[in-house]
């Protein structure tokens, strides 16, 4: 996969403001060639309050963080899910950006994977904290995440996911660039 269609396959949810966050990783010479892509397009995704975070390189690879901070903000400071990050060691009391701050820390360094990270990417507490506890021993469903609460819902939000993502995609093929397709879409 090209770069721009690695973005949209994995990113376009929360380039195009209907998923806080996605996390996912991508070849490094395949990084590199699209460095200069995340700099033109961040002016037009920040005036959307939209952001990309290269992260650590392992294996070749670098780990992207793509996020929505509007849906993020919500997401973490619900005063269930804040607790739940409270409990976690998050710092919830400085606000938003340091919780982000200590989630990329956590991301960034060679320790054990932060399972709270299904949280920041829009996935329901219980869905997160079911994985935590169960694995995947207990859970209903399995789509983009492992589902332990209602699968309905979680359905339709995954099928949303994967429509934003296809159409993204479709019209990446077309001609439209990475930002022009994330537009073309939130205009829907």
């Amino acid at each position: 996969m090209s770069f721009d269609e690695t973005i949209i396959h994995c990113g376009a949810p929360a380039l195009c403001g209907i998923k806080p966050a996605s996390l996912f990783s991508m070849d490094g010479s395949v990084f590199a060639s699209g460095r200069q892509k995340l700099r033109d397009w961040q002016p037009h995704f920040s005036k959307h309050k939209r952001y990309f975070v290269s992260l650590r390189r392992q294996d070749g690879r670098i780990l992207l963080f793509v996020y929505d901070q509007t849906l993020l903000r919500a997401v973490i400071t619900e005063s269930r899910a804040a607790a739940y990050l409270r409990s976690k060691g998050y710092p919830t009391e400085r606000g938003f950006q340091a919780v982000l701050a200590e989630l990329l820390h956590r991301l960034a360094s060679d320790g054990a994977f932060p399972h709270e990270v299904g949280l920041f990417l829009g996935y329901p507490l219980v869905d997160v904290i079911g994985f935590e506890t169960q694995q995947a021993a207990g859970s209903r469903y399995s789509g983009f995440w492992k589902v332990y609460g209602n699968v309905e819902s979680a359905r339709r939000t995954m099928n949303r996911y994967k429509s934003c993502s296809d159409s993204c995609m479709k019209w990446l093929h077309g001609g439209l660039s990475v930002p022009l397709a994330a537009e073309k879409y939130t205009k829907l």
